[in-house]
């Protein structure tokens, strides 16, 4: 079974707009090991920080939403601050 996931990051602009910033294709199966209520918010989180520091994004706020197919998993938010480069 494929695991093909759609990871969307809209940047919220100082005005309040979302804008799509990057679009991350996976095939992974992590946000289905768990029943917990917040598991797929906290795998996302760890995803995102992993690909936003890969992709060496500057500081602000992502709305990040996964899907799958055309079911959404999940949205999360974060005050993104990257590590020192």
């Amino acid at each position: 079974m494929e695991y093909v996931h759609s990871i969307q990051y809209h940047r919220r602009g100082q005005n309040g707009r979302l804008t799509l910033a990057y679009v991350e294709a996976v095939t992974d199966h992590g946000w289905y090991i768990r029943n917990e209520a917040d598991w797929k918010s906290r795998y996302t989180v760890a995803c995102a920080t992993e690909y936003l520091t890969r992709m060496s994004a500057d500081a602000g706020t992502f709305a990040i939403t996964v899907w799958r197919d055309a079911t959404r998993v999940c949205t999360v938010g974060i005050d993104w601050n990257p590590p020192n480069r």
